[in-house]
C-alpha cells in the first residue's frame, strides 16, 4: 500500500479538506467543491471575443492570441483577495466535483479552438450569415458549458454526459 491510500494519508487529507473548507465559508472559493468561479472569468473573455467576430473581424487575431490557462495559472495571475485559497484547495477538491469540472475546461478549450477555427476558414470565404451562425452558435454552447462549469463549483455533481458535449462540439 502506498503512503497515498494509507488510512493516515486518507485521513490527514480529509483533514485538510475541512480546513480548507471553514476558510472558504465566506470567500470566492465554494466551501463544498473547494473551487471558485472566477476561473469561469477566463472563459468568459474569449466568449466575448467571438460574439464580436462578426461585426468586427479583426477580432478574430484576438480570439487566435488567447490561451487556455490552467485553473491555477489563472489565481496566480489574478488579483482578487482569495487567489492563495483557489490555489491551495484546487489539488483538495473533491473528486466529484474535480473530475468533471476538469472535463468540462478541457471540452471548452476543445470548442474554443474548433470555433476559433471554423470563423477563421468562413471569413476567409466571406460569408458573413455563417460567420454570424458560428459565431452565436459557439457562444451559446460556451455559455451553455460555463453554466455546467458554474453548477459544479456550486456544489452541483451533476453534468451533462460526454454524448451531450460531443453533440455542442457540432457547429
Amino acid at each position: 500500500m502506498s503512503a497515498s491510500n494509507s488510512p493516515m494519508a486518507s485521513s490527514e487529507a480529509e483533514q485538510h479538506y475541512r480546513a480548507l473548507s471553514a476558510r472558504a465559508v465566506g470567500s470566492n472559493v465554494n466551501e463544498r467543491s473547494l473551487l471558485a468561479t472566477d476561473y469561469l472569468n477566463h472563459i468568459n473573455e474569449i466568449v466575448m471575443l467571438i460574439e464580436i467576430v462578426p461585426d468586427a473581424p479583426e477580432c478574430l487575431d484576438d480570439c487566435k492570441a488567447w490561451e487556455p490557462l490552467e485553473y491555477t495559472e489563472h489565481f496566480r495571475n489574478s488579483g482578487i483577495a482569495d487567489r492563495e485559497l483557489a490555489i491551495e484547495a484546487y489539488p483538495f477538491s473533491p473528486p466529484q466535483y474535480k473530475q468533471p469540472f476538469d472535463q468540462l475546461v478541457r471540452e471548452m478549450n476543445r470548442l474554443i479552438a474548433i470555433s476559433i477555427k471554423r470563423l477563421d476558414l468562413i471569413l476567409a470565404e466571406g460569408n458573413e450569415d455563417q460567420t454570424r451562425h458560428v459565431a452565436a452558435r459557439a457562444s451559446q454552447n460556451l455559455q451553455d458549458l460555463i453554466g455546467q462549469a458554474s453548477a459544479i463549483i456550486h456544489g452541483d455533481d451533476h453534468v451533462i454526459d460526454q454524448a451531450q458535449i460531443d453533440a455542442l462540439m457540432q457547429l
